[in-house]
């Protein structure tokens, strides 16, 4: 998701890519939105809401505990030793897609379950929900997206600088080097603000999984944690096969508008979903008060 488009060679030496200023800009104002958007979310559910610190913080480390420090590290091991396949099979691909989708629901709803379970079992009110979502999206946002389009910016004003004839390389790894080259090249300046657009739809999302899975204990019905399995493994699905169809047809950067436009329904749907449920906690509440004579 990066993008450099202005070229300038030197003579008597290899080519040195010129950093897009633009593209800077665009990865300065997405990592500040990945970081500050949370910020400004939290902030806004203790303030507006009345979300507790704890709920926040739970909603942080359920992240943390499904994703970062379980799923993600083994993604990682599972996709070296299948790197070689992946590149070959599509039908493997395929499988394989479905599967982290599938791993992604059932890792971070459970962890939803658990905490609203054991840590918060006080905590199970519509706001919780919500302030357990903004914790969950938030990490996710301002640590891994953020990180990552940090380490991405590093890397293309470091390969813009960098002349691949003047590295003490084998040929061979003189070749990975021009090729990452050409890759940053040939992508647009305006990818990083696509990713921080994503990170509102996610945020939307993350609070919606979060509405639903609390259902299982409001309502004392199992199936509201498999109903939040399935969405989130079938939203992320859906997002990966559509990018990756509409860029086989039309190219890379329709198959950017498509996936982020099914982020888009995916947060449309979760916004219904939040709005939803907040009249019914609306109304629990109403009929829970005693009318006056």
């Amino acid at each position: 998701m990066l993008g450099v488009r202005n070229l300038c060679f030197l003579e008597g030496r290899g080519s040195v890519d010129a950093v897009d200023t633009r593209l800077v800009t665009s990865y300065a104002v997405a990592i500040a939105f990945d970081v500050l958007m949370p910020v400004g979310m939290v902030l806004w559910a203790r303030r507006r809401l009345g979300v507790a610190w704890k709920v926040v913080g739970w909603g942080a480390a359920a992240f943390a505990l499904s994703q970062l420090l379980t799923r993600l590290p083994l993604v990682q091991v599972a996709q070296y030793f299948m790197r070689d396949a992946l590149k070959t099979s599509s039908v493997l691909l395929g499988v394989w897609i479905v599967v982290l989708s599938l791993t992604a629901g059932l890792f971070e709803e459970t962890a939803r379950l658990w905490a609203f379970r054991k840590p918060l079992k006080d905590f199970r009110r519509w706001r919780d929900a919500v302030g357990f979502g903004v914790g969950h999206g938030g990490l996710e946002s301002a640590l891994l997206v953020g990180g990552l389009s940090a380490l991405g910016l590093v890397n293309v004003i470091a390969l813009s600088a960098l002349d691949p004839s003047t590295l003490p390389l084998k040929p061979e790894q003189v070749a990975q080097v021009v090729e990452a080259k050409a890759t940053i090249a040939a992508l647009d300046w305006w990818m990083p603000l696509l990713g921080a657009y994503e990170r509102l739809g996610s945020m939307v999302v993350h609070i919606a999984l979060s509405v639903v899975v609390l259902q299982r204990f409001i309502r004392d019905e199992v199936k509201w944690y498999w109903l939040a399995v399935g969405a989130h493994a079938f939203f992320n699905t859906l997002t990966v096969v559509v990018g990756k169809q509409a860029t086989a047809a039309w190219g890379k950067q329709a198959g950017a508008f498509a996936g982020e436009a099914m982020v888009t329904v995916a947060a449309l749907v979760g916004l219904w979903v939040i709005l939803y449920f907040r009249r019914v906690d609306s109304e629990r509440d109403t009929a829970a008060v005693p009318a006056l004579t």
